[in-house]
């Protein structure tokens, strides 16, 4: 009776009684009230003695007695019954290999009896009405609570017939009193206007069931209802056309089923038996011939039952966590089985599965896509569980109504990637009390096993990058199937040398050596003190275990090593995901590939295997590739050849907001950084000296100090007029920035890019730039030159002669001025070294050209 209150109820004989009830009130002083001796006429007999007269129900008849509910079925009650006449029962005791009624076992006869019955009374049409607290919900309800027990039937299970697994090994001689749930079996119903309402097709039942049905039939489970709503004095009477006997539970089916044994091996691994002391006492109550101990078996997961609760399995036996590695999506053995998103009512939804067959597993493991985990692991065995979890949560769905094969083509796994199953995938079916499961004929893997991340996943030497991508959530970028990647992946034994930005730049330089920590299964890294001359680690001076250091690092380093789109179309240079330049020569296993800091140390970086992926290619390379050391303040200041441009990016009044480049909190970088770099790439094109000692004595600038027959800026005494000079020095200065890195590569190129200067008239320009826009630089080359453009018809051309072109610069952007920690080995003053992070950084390709760029 416990869903009493969340149903709608249909039932004569309640409103009749309640009529008679009504009448007593006003009539209950008078003697010889008809109706205590007459029953209507419509009222037919009670469930009991309508199964007698008919003749045609002993099996049924004899299930009533011999669990001594004769009385409840003749004189009291409210149930909704589900019965199969005598030759249904011969079908089915032939099927079962059975002789008859007296070889059932008292567990097969509360089985039948009990699963066949839904206590109170119910109009077929009316049980899929149902409450969701206190709002009704019609045609909504697909599954009902029953009157069978968790005692009714309780296995004995040894040997074989246990799980493979530690928790269950030390049971398998012994054996075990074995419940494979300790929720009860629901019933599962398919009618008419439920049916509609959740738009399920008489395809979708077909293919579900395997049976044929027409307009208005109803079925539980696959057992069609030939005889409804028979209205006895205390319930209804519904036949079915075969004996109905409890389906199993989603997993059950699974374990049982000859044809998915590979998958059901997988997906036992996540499930354990738990001693249950109050069920162990209860049954000893209901049986006191019981001296044994009863366990329940659960799978790993939020989603289930544990000890009646819909909490989940979250810890071993031992009561030891499971990490969520090692958990499912969902319980397949919860008989009770609630959505999580359906507010905790059992009614409205079930689950589903799409199971493999043997077959399937086989072909996709040792000739399809799955060869992969084959050539890594060897057998399905030998695959770590956290990694066959992705591959059983794949083919787990949480709802079955949004799971019908009608809707195939439109089902998504919980990170947004289509499951591509047809309906001609499907073997065969099974309606089990918490859930449909399809036998399949393909495995559908899932992202993670094709995705450029595989290999990372699989592999034993790249355990430093796979915690830096799950600490970083990079799993769901690098398993997207709608870009290519191209994913460079140090091993393991190649993080010797990482050099710190921050602390390279430290009274004590010091580079990082990561390694895996398989005790606290977290990166450490060791640091080394560093020459920077000679480029040679020295001593260890250190052990870093801040997780949250290490994982800035290596984020930056993840952002670096993450190419979008192939390396390989005969290009020199790519751009990766955190806007470093990548220069790239090779192919295959004989690719190079430095970073800006491999060029300025003179380093190259080795691919040691290449792995194709179906969103892109996967190396695995023998060292980190080393992002940029300097920036472009550090550059230009160091090339005496940029010196006359770098005096004046440089000479601008501390106080002045015109000022290039700055040091404060919000830019705190290597040194200085371009004010107007924002987390993008840049070209900036240095004119040489000469050009600008060209350009000054021209006037087409002004310079800082005087010189003979020029008054500089620093000496005018006009402030409006110094004012008006250092702006249009600042402009002009900003017109040799532009946004977009530009390569002398190889490869042509012919574009038109974004000045860093604001076009503040309405006057006709070379590229047609509109007010209040930036001016725009044209660019060009045949490959091994550039020739730039400007808006007011000039051209420049990148000098190659001196080598000074090409040059990678980045601008950090630290979480606080480097001189604010203290150094490495915790020395100095300030706030603890490895509280430092990297914001975020602009990278720049610095190439000197033979004229200034104009826009006037």
């Amino acid at each position: 009776m416990k869903n009493y209150f969340r149903r709608v109820l249909f039932r004569p004989t309640k409103l009749f009684m309640g009529l008679l009830l009504s009448v007593s009130l006003f009539i209950s002083c008078k003697d010889g009230y008809f109706f205590e001796e007459n029953e209507p006429d419509w009222l037919r007999s009670s469930i009991y003695d309508y199964l007698q007269e008919s003749g045609k129900y002993t099996n049924y008849i004899k299930l009533i007695d011999d669990l001594k509910l004769t009385d409840v079925m003749k004189k009291t009650g409210s149930v909704t019954l589900f019965v199969a006449d005598d030759d249904a029962f011969n079908r089915f005791y032939q099927k079962n290999g059975i002789s008859g009624y007296n070889q059932l076992t008292l567990s097969q006869k509360k089985l039948l009896l009990n699963f066949s019955m839904i206590n109170n009374a119910y109009l077929i049409e009316r049980l899929s009405n149902y409450y969701d607290g206190s709002v009704l919900k019609e045609d909504a309800a697909m599954r009902s609570e029953t009157a069978v027990s968790i005692y009714d039937s309780i296995a004995f299970d040894k040997g074989d017939n246990l799980p493979i697994g530690t928790y269950w090994d030390n049971h398998k001689a012994k054996g075990l009193y074995l419940m494979k749930d300790n929720t009860a079996s629901p019933t599962v119903y398919f009618l008419q206007n439920q049916m509609e309402q959740a738009l399920m097709t008489d395809e979708d039942f077909s293919i579900i069931t395997g049976k044929t049905r027409t307009t208005g039939d109803a079925y539980i489970f696959d057992k069609k209802i030939i005889d409804r709503d028979i209205r006895c004095k205390n319930g209804y009477v519904n036949v079915l056309d075969e004996v109905l006997m409890p389906p199993a539970n989603m997993a059950e089916y699974i374990r049982r089923n000859s044809n998915t044994k590979i998958f059901s091996l997988l997906l036992d691994r996540y499930s354990a038996p738990y001693y249950n002391e109050s069920y162990t006492n209860e049954y000893k109550r209901l049986h006191p011939e019981f001296t044994d101990s009863i366990f329940v078996k659960h799978y790993f997961s939020t989603v289930g039952p544990v000890n009646g609760n819909a909490t989940g399995t979250t810890y071993y036996p031992n009561n030891s966590l499971i990490g969520t590695d090692y958990q499912l999506p969902l319980d397949p053995g919860w008989n009770s089985y609630v959505r999580p998103t359906s507010g905790n009512v059992l009614e409205s939804d079930m689950a589903a599965m799409f199971v493999p067959n043997d077959a399937a597993m086989d072909a996709y493991f040792n000739t399809g896509a799955g060869t992969i985990l084959k050539e890594r692991f060897g057998s399905w065995d030998n695959i770590p569980n956290n990694i066959v979890r992705l591959l059983i949560k794949r083919h787990m769905r949480t709802s079955f109504l949004e799971s019908i094969p009608s809707r195939f083509g439109s089902m998504m796994d919980d990170e947004n990637s289509s499951v591509p199953v047809q309906k001609a995938d499907i073997q065969s079916s099974y309606v089990g009390v918490n859930g449909a499961v399809y036998v399949t004929n393909k495995v559908y893997p899932p992202d993670h096993y094709v995705s450029v991340y595989a290999p990372v996943l699989f592999s034993e030497k790249t355990k430093v990058f796979y915690w830096a991508i799950a600490q970083n959530d990079f799993t769901l970028y690098l398993n997207s199937l709608v870009s290519k990647y191209s994913f460079f992946v140090p091993t393991d034994d190649g993080f010797t040398k990482y050099i710190d930005p921050i602390a390279y730049n430290k009274d004590v330089p010091a580079a990082l050596k990561f390694w895996y920590n398989t005790k606290t299964s977290s990166v450490n890294a060791t640091v080394y003190k560093y020459n920077k001359s000679t480029g040679e680690m020295g001593d260890s001076i250190g052990i870093i275990t801040t997780s949250s250091f290490i994982k800035d690092r290596l984020l930056d380093m993840l952002n670096s090593h993450i190419v979008v789109g192939s390396v390989e179309t005969g290009k020199k240079y790519y751009q990766t995901k955190g806007t470093n330049i990548l220069q790239v020569a090779g192919t295959g296993t004989n690719l190079t590939i430095r970073g800006g800091g491999d060029i300025e140390q003179g380093t190259k970086v080795s691919v040691k295997n290449i792995y194709a992926q179906t969103n892109g290619n996967t190396y695995f390379i023998d060292k980190p590739i080393q992002a940029p050391l300097k920036s472009v303040y550090k550059i230009l200041s160091e090339q005496p050849e940029f010196s006359a441009f770098f005096a004046l990016l440089n000479g601008f009044p501390s106080t002045s907001t015109s000022n290039i480049f700055v040091k404060k909190k919000n830019y705190s970088g290597l040194d200085f950084n371009v004010k107007f770099f924002n987390t993008f790439n840049y070209t900036v094109y240095v004119p040489t000296n000469a050009a600008i000692e060209s350009a000054i004595n021209s006037g087409v600038i002004i310079p800082w100090d005087s010189r003979t027959g020029i008054v500089g800026i620093n000496d005018m005494t006009d402030a409006t007029a110094k004012a008006a000079a250092i702006t249009k020095l600042e402009r002009f200065l900003r017109y040799h920035f532009q946004d977009n890195s530009v390569f002398i590569s190889g490869n042509a190129i012919n574009g038109i890019y974004q000045s860093a200067t604001l076009k503040l008239d309405d006057l006709t320009s070379q590229f047609g730039t509109y007010m209040n826009k930036f001016y725009r630089i044209g660019v060009s080359g045949s490959g091994d030159n550039l020739t730039i453009s400007t808006e007011n018809g000039g051209t420049a051309h990148v000098v190659t002669s001196n080598g000074l072109y090409n040059l990678m610069a980045r601008d950090y952007i630290f979480n606080d001025l480097p001189a604010n920690f203290k150094e490495i080995t915790g020395t100095g003053t300030g706030t603890v070294f490895t509280s430092s992070s990297i914001s975020t950084s602009s990278t720049a390709v610095i190439h000197q050209i033979d004229n200034v760029l104009s826009f006037k």
